[in-house]
């Protein structure tokens, strides 16, 4: 006959599980979105860019399709982050047009600089005002990396390459290349030093169940 002390372990309830921080959707476009985004940084390195009567080498054309791609992908971000109720506010993710909102970016960010002083992270808060604003704004940038590159594709193929604006659209788009390297190579790197030294897991984003 087993003791009365066992009877608590044995019948103990489950530990409920954890609700999720993002839901499917969201999960599913920035994991797709990632995707796009190496495969456009991939091609570029090796792409052959059209010049005078020369069109561009495969690698190019991978690349622009790849950029049609991320296009469609940010559009259904886009409307995910605005109608949906789990995850990240948008006015969270662009905190620039709210005086309070600018108030606890500034705070967030003298935080992370006195943790830093001492070598440290701060304490994961998922509601930060810091990581929700680089969020925002590495949105941003793939945005305009990715209309951008729509828009010379639209141009170009109707015999507008030539209208005024868009030469200087896409040497802001590659000059912006370089920041989506950087961004995409930091934004691994501190996810990765939060799975192992918090209590934020990859998971949390990196995971397609409910």
């Amino acid at each position: 006959m087993s003791s009365t002390a066992d009877t608590p372990r044995r019948y103990a309830p489950a530990r409920p599980a954890r609700a999720p921080r993002h839901s499917r959707l969201t999960r599913l476009s920035h994991a797709a979105l990632v995707l796009a985004v190496i495969v456009q940084l991939a091609s570029s390195l090796v792409m052959r860019r059209p010049y005078g009567g020369n069109p561009g080498n495969g690698f190019f054309q991978i690349h622009e399709y790849a950029g049609l791609v991320a296009m469609a992908i940010i559009v259904v971000f886009w409307l995910n982050v605005i109608g949906r109720r789990l995850g990240t506010a948008p006015a969270a993710l662009m905190p620039w047009f709210s005086a309070e909102r600018r108030r606890a970016l500034h705070a967030d960010i003298l935080r992370h600089i006195e943790a830093a002083k001492r070598l440290r992270l701060p304490e994961h808060d998922e509601r930060a005002a810091l990581p929700s604003a680089i969020h925002g704004m590495g949105l941003l940038l793939m945005t305009y990396m990715a209309a951008s590159g729509t828009v010379w594709y639209a141009m170009t193929a109707n015999g507008l390459g030539h209208v005024a604006f868009v030469r200087p659209m896409m040497e802001i788009h590659g000059a912006f290349g370089n920041l989506v390297w950087v961004y995409l190579f930091g934004h691994a790197a501190l996810g990765v030093l939060q799975h192992v030294t918090s209590s934020q897991p990859l998971s949390v984003m990196w995971s397609a169940r409910d």
